[in-house]
C-alpha cells in the first residue's frame, strides 16, 4: 500500500511539474497570445491577449467626415486595456484622434466594437461604432 501511495503521488507531482513548466510564460514578461481577424468594415484587426489586460495592436477604419470625404485611419499605438473578467473596455486620446473600443473574450476568440473620431482641420470624421472579431492565430 505505501509503495503505491508513493508511485501515484510520484506520478501526480511529475505531472504538476510538467504542466506548470507547459504554461510558464517565455523568458521576460507574461505570455500573450495573438489574435487576428476583421471588422465590419472588412479591414483587418490585430490584438493581443495577456493575463490581465489587452493589447490593440493595429487595426484599419473608415471614417466619414462631415464635408462628404471618406477617410482611412490605420490606427495602433494603444495603452494595454485591463480586462474586467472577461471584458473590456477603453477610450483612448492622440493628438487629433478618439478611440473607443470595448468587447470580450471567450476562450481562444474576441469580439467587440471600435469607434473612431478624428480630425482634418476644422472637419470632423466618425466612423461610428463597428463590431470586431478575432481569434487565436494557428
Amino acid at each position: 500500500m505505501l509503495v503505491r501511495l508513493g508511485i501515484a503521488c510520484a506520478l501526480v507531482c511529475g505531472a504538476l511539474t510538467l504542466d506548470s513548466v507547459a504554461i510558464a510564460p517565455a523568458a521576460g514578461g507574461e505570455s500573450r497570445t495573438m489574435m487576428r481577424g476583421t471588422t465590419a468594415q472588412k479591414h483587418p484587426v490585430k490584438l493581443a491577449v495577456r493575463h490581465r489586460s489587452i493589447d490593440m495592436i493595429r487595426f484599419v477604419a473608415k471614417l466619414r467626415c462631415g464635408d462628404g470625404t471618406v477617410l482611412t485611419d490605420y490606427e495602433s499605438g494603444f495603452e494595454p486595456t485591463p480586462l474586467r473578467g472577461s471584458r473590456f473596455r477603453d477610450h483612448q486620446e492622440g493628438s487629433t484622434d478618439e478611440v473607443w473600443f470595448r468587447g470580450k473574450v471567450r476562450g481562444k476568440r474576441v469580439s467587440g466594437k471600435i469607434r473612431v473620431r478624428d480630425r482634418l482641420g476644422k472637419v470632423r470624421c466618425d466612423s461610428r461604432w463597428f463590431s470586431f472579431k478575432a481569434s487565436a492565430k494557428r
